[in-house]
C-alpha cells in the first residue's frame, strides 16, 4: 500500500495541472506539432479594422456585401466596414476631400479613369508590391493601362463594362450583308440605301443619353493611328462624324433595353450602342436578333473600376488581403454570372473557353481584345474634369436645350484651350 501510494503521488506531481478549467502549459512553444491550435488561439491575434468605400448600384453592393461575409469567415481578425456612395460624382468629391484631409477610407473602388489624377496628387499607395509577375499576367493589359503612372501601378482592376455596337441582323440581311460596315464611308452608304428604299425610319441609330455611349460610337470609327482620340479629345474628324450622326438619330428616342432586339426590329433601328452588362442581361432570343461588332471595340477601360488604397492607411496589409479576395477568380466569376460586368482576370476567360458555359463565363473572344496592341494612351490626370464638362454639354443637347453644333463648339473650344 505504501509503495502504491508513492507511485500515485509521483504521477500526480508529474502532471502540471489537472484542473480542467485551466489551460495546460507546455512549458515551451505554444504550438505542438502533433496537435492543432489551442482553444481561443485565433482570439489572441490582434484585431484589425479597415473601411472600404465604393460607388455602385444597390444591387451590386448587395453582392459585394455577400463577398465580404465570405471574407469575414476566412479572416475573422479583420473587420471590414463597407460603405456605398451610389452617385459617382458625390463619391469623387468625397474621396478627393477626405484624401486631402488624411481622413479617407483605407480602400476605395473608383472609376479607373480617375486613378492617375489621385496618384499624381500623392494620395494613393502604389500596389506594385502585391502584384507578382503571375498576378500581372492574369490582369488584362487594357484595364491596367489607366492605372499606371511614373513607372508605378496605382490600382488593381476589378471589372469593366465597355460600350459595344450591336447591329440589327434582319436589316443587314435585307441589304445582303452578313457583317456590319467596316468604315464610316460604308456606313453612310448603307444609310443612304435604306433612305432611298423608303425603309429608313426617322432614326437609324440608338444612343444612350449618357455621353459614354456617344464617345464609344465615335471612337469605333476612328482609324488605328487615332484610336482613342474620340473618347479623350473630340477632334475635327470626330466632330464631323457627330454632325452626320445627328441627322440619323433622335436624342430622345425611347428603347426598352430588356427587349432591345425586338425594339430594334419594331422601330427599324439599324444599330445601337449598349453596355456589355445590358447585352448579357438580354434573353437568348433577344441576343439572336443582334450582331456584335467586334472590330470596333475601343478604350475598354471606359466604364471600368479599380481598387485603390489610401496613402494614409496604416493597415495596408489587411487592405491588400481584402482586395486580393475580392479580385480572386472565384469572386470575379460570381460577379460576372450575376451582374454581367467583365471580370479583370484573364484566366476566367480561358476557363470559359474550356467549359463553354456562356452564362457563367465571358466569351473567349474578349481575351485578345482586352490584351491586344495598341494598349492606347491612358487618360490624362485632368480627364475627369474634361469628361464632366463634355457630359454636361451633352445633356443640354439631349434635353433639347441646345443643338449639335453648339455641343461640338463647346467641346472643341475646351479642347483648343488646353493646347
Amino acid at each position: 500500500m505504501i509503495l502504491a501510494g508513492a507511485v500515485l503521488l509521483s504521477v500526480i506531481l508529474l502532471i502540471p495541472n489537472m484542473d480542467p478549467h485551466k489551460p495546460a502549459s507546455s512549458g515551451g512553444s505554444s504550438h505542438d506539432s502533433n496537435t492543432g491550435p489551442v482553444a481561443n488561439e485565433l482570439d489572441d491575434e490582434p484585431m484589425e479594422s479597415i473601411v472600404v468605400t465604393v460607388s455602385m448600384s444597390a444591387e451590386q453592393f448587395a453582392y459585394l456585401e455577400e463577398a465580404n461575409e465570405r471574407f469575414r469567415f476566412k479572416y475573422p481578425n479583420i473587420q471590414v466596414e463597407l460603405l456605398n456612395i451610389e452617385s459617382k460624382e458625390e463619391a469623387y468629391a468625397a474621396w478627393k476631400q477626405d484624401l486631402l484631409l488624411g481622413a479617407s477610407s483605407d480602400i476605395m473602388l473608383m472609376d479607373s479613369g480617375w486613378v492617375r489624377e489621385f496618384a499624381v496628387m500623392g494620395l494613393l499607395e502604389p500596389v506594385d508590391s502585391v502584384n507578382t509577375a503571375s498576378t500581372l499576367s492574369d490582369q488584362p493589359a487594357k484595364l491596367l493601362a489607366p492605372l499606371k503612372w511614373n513607372s508605378y501601378l496605382w490600382g488593381i482592376p476589378y471589372d469593366a463594362d465597355p460600350s459595344i455596337l450591336v447591329w440589327n441582323k434582319a436589316m443587314l440581311t435585307e441589304q445582303n450583308m452578313s457583317d456590319p460596315p467596316k468604315d464610316w464611308t460604308s456606313f453612310l452608304q448603307l444609310a443612304d440605301r435604306l433612305t432611298a428604299s423608303g425603309s429608313a425610319p426617322a432614326s437609324l441609330l440608338y444612343l444612350p443619353a449618357d455621353f459614354s455611349g456617344t464617345a464609344a460610337w465615335l471612337d469605333a470609327w476612328s482609324s488605328a493611328e487615332k484610336r482613342g482620340a474620340a473618347a479623350l479629345i473630340l477632334n475635327d474628324e470626330s466632330a464631323n462624324r457627330l454632325s452626320e450622326t445627328a441627322s440619323l438619330t433622335i436624342p430622345s428616342i425611347a428603347v426598352n433595353k430588356r427587349l432591345l432586339g425586338t425594339e430594334m426590329d419594331n422601330q427599324r433601328l439599324l444599330v445601337s450602342v449598349v453596355s456589355w452588362s445590358d447585352y448579357k442581361a438580354l434573353s437568348q432570343s433577344e441576343q439572336d436578333k443582334l450582331l456584335i461588332d467586334k472590330l470596333k471595340l475601343r478604350n475598354l477601360w471606359l466604364g471600368s473600376s479599380s481598387f485603390v488604397v489610401s496613402a494614409n492607411t496604416d493597415r495596408a496589409d489587411a487592405a491588400f488581403s481584402w482586395i486580393k479576395e475580392m479580385t480572386s477568380v472565384t469572386e470575379q466569376g460570381r460577379n460576372y454570372e450575376h451582374l454581367g460586368k467583365l471580370p479583370a482576370k484573364n484566366s476566367i476567360y480561358e476557363i470559359g473557353g474550356y467549359s463553354g458555359s456562356t452564362a457563367q463565363y465571358p466569351p473567349t473572344w474578349w481575351l485578345p481584345l482586352l490584351n491586344e496592341e495598341p494598349i492606347g494612351e491612358p487618360p490624362a490626370p485632368n480627364w475627369h474634369k474634361e469628361w464632366s464638362r463634355w457630359e454636361a454639354s451633352w445633356q443640354l443637347y439631349t434635353s433639347g436645350a441646345t443643338d449639335i453644333a453648339s455641343f461640338i463648339q463647346s467641346v472643341t473650344a475646351s479642347s483648343s484651350n488646353k493646347q
